[in-house]
């Protein structure tokens, strides 16, 4: 795939300096000219999605900044470059991307934006070449979609939340949308803009892949995809109906939940390698694609940073005892977490030591599920259910919360107990800790969750050895965006700094 992608765009500076016309005149006459759309395919499938097999780290970039990572100190001197460059992120510091801190990361905004500037390339060149109608449509449906994902992490990395404030005066990130090059620098568009531009983006692509649809496997993005991010969209819009309006439309075509009671777990020492992102159990996947994690010190005895104890607690307990004689309750506690052990002879003890939904090694799966469109149509009742009090949201939610628990709970030892709580406050409290349960790990999610939640102070203490001095920070307001690393300001002085 790389090899059609650099014969048909060369090298990415002449990209980013001439038009499609113009690059192909660099070209040799031995060399290929692509003229169809199957080289434009290609280039999207090999530029605009994430590359495993290149090392491009998205998942599980963001978990170091919730209350769902703790710290352990160090344990081993070979851990120690990790424990330091991690701590900035860990404890929310300014300098956490520049070289007085933990260092420049292209994970956190250039690969971002490298992914959407393939989207760029591949809709200004999708009507100069030729092939099938119907399939020109469907890539730019797919580049659209995909597009919009990225800006939507973006902006929820570096802009305020959409209900914080004003969302047309704070800012959000700078919105690139040809491929064209020009001098000139771009500066911060308001989070308003850029939603805007979202929401424009999806309802085009899912309108282009209803219309061309082809059918194709999880692995590529596809109209269910658009829906599932329109959905989440507008639950971080706080615009219920339509959250709950593009959720139902996914669930009416994918109902499927992954029962975990089929899945075979009876030991402790690996049942991360099982995973709703399975390929060979993709029931609940409605789009998944590989990607690389970066886990220096997991594979530890006693890793610097692994799941906080609040986390494990919200499943209930969960022994290597417990898992061996299948007695724990809810088997997310077991399967959404990879075991570690200590050696203690003649005994071994397991643990669980980090989030791992998406697979055990450093190739991992993530994507979108329809696990979260039970949650975002429940959040969706709830949320009218407190504004209004009608009781019909109320079983609506609470039927999408019990059909979400019921794949997840152990039924072989225990008798499924419905949850039927009808106090508007305590449903949400209970649903608020359902989605913590079910996304842990996954994606961004319980980044964003926090911050539409009102961003509430969460505290984590830094151990520089697991028995010697601490620091203990609290999560403000200002520190649920992240700075942008001074080697991007650099770059474009006109990018206005988070304070």
């Amino acid at each position: 795939m790389k090899s059609i992608v650099l014969t048909f765009v060369g090298s990415f500076m002449l990209w980013m300096l001439v038009g499609c016309d113009g690059f192909l005149d660099e070209y040799s006459i031995t060399e290929v000219r692509p003229t169809e759309l199957t080289d434009v395919e290609q280039l999207l499938l090999g530029d605009a999605y994430l590359d495993a097999g290149q090392k491009e780290v998205q998942y599980n970039i963001m978990d170091i900044f919730t209350d769902d990572i703790k710290c352990n100190g160090l344990k081993s001197e070979g851990y120690r470059t990790y424990l330091e460059n991690m701590k900035w992120r860990f404890l929310w510091d300014a300098d956490m991307f520049n070289n007085a801190g933990g260092g420049y990361d292209a994970a956190f905004w250039e690969l971002p934006y490298n992914k959407i500037l393939g989207c760029n390339i591949v809709l200004d060149c999708l009507d100069d070449m030729t092939g099938e109608a119907s399939l020109r449509e469907n890539l730019r449906g797919e580049a659209l979609t995909l597009r919009s994902m990225y800006y939507l992490m973006l902006v929820n990395m570096y802009g305020m939340p959409y209900n914080e404030g004003d969302p047309n005066l704070n800012p959000g990130v700078p919105l690139k949308l040809t491929m064209e090059v020009r001098d000139e620098r771009f500066p911060r568009n308001s989070v308003a803009e850029v939603y805007g531009q979202i929401e424009r983006d999806l309802l085009r692509g899912n309108r282009l892949l209803t219309e061309y649809d082809y059918n194709r496997n999880f692995l590529r993005i596809g109209h269910l995809a658009a829906k599932a991010l329109l959905s989440r969209m507008y639950l971080y819009m706080e615009d219920w109906d339509r959250a709950i309006a593009y959720a139902d439309s996914v669930l009416q075509v994918k109902p499927n939940l992954l029962d975990l009671n089929t899945v075979q777990w009876s030991t402790p020492k690996s049942p991360e390698s099982l995973s709703v992102y399975s390929i060979e159990t993709p029931d609940e996947v409605i789009w998944m694609r590989e990607g690389y994690r970066e886990l220096p010190d997991m594979q530890a005895s006693d890793p610097c940073y692994m799941v906080s104890d609040e986390l494990l607690d919200l499943y209930g307990p969960c022994t290597q005892v417990m898992v061996k004689d299948k007695k724990i309750r809810d088997i997310r506690g077991c399967l959404y977490f990879a075991w570690n052990f200590k050696m203690a002879f003649p005994s071994i003890t397991y643990y669980r030591s980090y989030l791992s939904i998406g697979g055990s090694n450093n190739g991992v799966y993530q994507g979108i599920r329809t696990a979260e469109m039970y949650l975002n149509r429940a959040e969706g009742y709830i949320r009218k259910y407190m504004a209004g009090g009608d009781a019909s949201c109320c079983q609506k939610a609470l039927n999408d919360l019990n059909e979400l628990r019921r794949h997840r709970f152990n039924n072989v030892e225990y008798t499924y107990e419905e949850v039927n709580i009808t106090d508007p406050d305590d449903l949400f409290k209970f649903y608020q800790e359902e989605r913590r349960r079910e996304l842990a790990g996954d994606w961004m999610h319980r980044w964003c969750d926090l911050r539409r939640y009102g961003m509430p102070e969460i505290n984590h203490t830094f151990f520089e050895t697991a028995s010697g001095n601490k620091t203990e920070v609290t999560l403000q307001k200002n520190r649920y965006v992240l700075p942008i690393a001074e080697e991007v300001i650099r770059l474009n002085p006109r990018l206005e700094q988070n304070k």
